[in-house]
């Protein structure tokens, strides 16, 4: 994923929330077009009601590729860090983190 396509994608999710972190953990290109059409996206946000903010991020993103989106909330996210055979530690180990807060 280039410079461009990750900063269009950061910047439609921090217009919608506040996350702690977005993760990348996979992103596949059409053949011919070499253009990007589907990634895989990891959210890690404080508590929050995960459903509401899933359905607002998928009817509200004004993106040009499908987006699949994978909420954790902090509690879980640290939680699930501690299993290696959970997939929020795969996407840690596999991902590559394109946002993280300052805070």
């Amino acid at each position: 994923m280039n410079e461009s396509e990750k900063n269009v994608i950061i910047k439609s999710i921090l217009e919608l929330c506040s996350p702690v972190c977005v993760i990348l953990y996979g992103a596949k290109r059409g053949l011919s077009s070499g253009k990007l059409k589907t990634a895989n996206i990891c959210i890690v946000i404080h508590n929050i009601d995960k459903n509401k903010l899933l359905h607002k991020l998928y009817l509200q993103m004004p993106l040009d590729v499908q987006v699949n989106i994978k909420i954790y909330t902090t509690d879980e996210w640290n939680e699930l860090q501690q299993d290696p055979d959970s997939y929020a530690a795969w996407i840690s180990e596999k991902g590559a983190v394109l946002y993280e807060s300052k805070s």
